[in-house]
């Protein structure tokens, strides 16, 4: 939860602006939203504040989805890790122990 508002915390981790956005916009009404673009600002704000859910895009610049995933795992185990796709990625993600759920 989000220290102060007593909602939960969600990290958005998308290198696309548009994607950020939308989610941000439905997300926000019940959520605390933030949002990072890669996996460098991923683990920036993870190290800073307690985050709820991520949800994480499968594919992303200076790490992939499943580094993301992994390294947030590591450093809030109890975060709930969501990976969407646009594309066709198999049973990868449902095979990965870091993520919870898998959207396409």
């Amino acid at each position: 939860m989000a220290e102060g508002t007593g909602r939960p915390t969600l990290l958005i981790i998308d290198d696309g602006p548009d994607m950020v956005r939308l989610l941000e916009a439905v997300a926000s009404v019940t959520w605390e939203v933030h949002s990072a673009a890669n996996l460098a600002e991923a683990v920036e704000t993870a190290s800073t504040i307690p985050v709820d859910v991520a949800v994480v895009d499968f594919m992303l610049p200076g790490g992939g989805g499943f580094s993301v995933a992994k390294r947030l795992k590591e450093l809030q185990p109890s975060v709930t890790v969501v990976m969407f796709s646009a594309a066709p990625v198999g049973h990868q993600a449902a095979d990965s122990p870091d993520v919870d759920e898998f959207v396409m």
